[in-house]
């Protein structure tokens, strides 16, 4: 994790101050840790693929990849939701009519 708090403190502040991500997945994860608990603490980091930096809103082109970040983080929060909504609904079915139809143990019931 000190790797990872290294790079951290090496994010700048626009896109010519960015840091590439790391090859090691380790680290890479160690790294995104770190600046998602920052993301939710205050900061804005984003990741545009190229590497993280901290957007500058009067930047036109680093306003248009925050708006950009955003979107994508908004849909991947809505696919997770709608995800587990489905896996809910399946699971309640699967208590209510037994996962396999005409089996007494599977539905709960006994014998």
């Amino acid at each position: 994790m000190r790797a990872a708090q290294k790079l951290f403190l090496r994010i700048g502040h626009g896109k010519s101050e960015m840091i590439k991500r790391p090859s090691d997945p380790v680290l890479d994860r160690d790294l995104r840790r770190i600046i998602n608990s920052a993301n939710k603490n205050g900061d804005c980091i984003i990741n545009t693929g190229d590497g993280y930096y901290r957007p500058r809103p009067w930047i036109k082109e680093e306003e248009k990849e925050f708006k950009e970040y955003t979107w994508k983080e908004l849909g991947r929060g809505r696919d997770i939701l709608y995800k587990r909504l489905k896996m809910q609904e399946t699971f309640e079915k699967w208590r209510d009519y037994g996962i396999l139809h005409n089996n007494p143990r599977e539905t709960g019931q006994s014998e």
